[in-house]
């Protein structure tokens, strides 16, 4: 029973039918539809870490980049020093 409840959240969250409908649907139909659900999740799954590969890969190359570059010797700029004066409030 602890899976239906979980087959229904799965429906009404990510496939938009309801509980109602779902107990009019014959049972081959969803599993038929779980199946396809699952095999879109696991596609999804590999693009995604497809495109974050690929973008691990252009980080690379551009940190790779980076460090070839010449380094720039910045000077050193000493901020000016400002007297603020101290608020005393008097205690009642």
């Amino acid at each position: 029973m602890d899976n239906w409840f979980k087959i229904e959240f799965i429906f009404a969250k990510n496939l938009h039918i309801s509980p109602l409908e779902l107990g009019e649907m014959e049972f081959y139909r969803i599993e038929y539809m779980l199946m396809n659900y699952e095999e879109h999740v696991k596609e999804e799954q590999k693009q995604y870490d497809k495109q974050k590969k690929q973008q691990e890969g252009e980080s690379g190359m551009s940190l790779s980049k980076q460090s070839n570059m010449p380094k720039v010797n910045m000077p050193n700029v000493s901020m000016p020093k400002i007297n603020v004066p101290s608020m005393n409030i008097p205690k009642m």
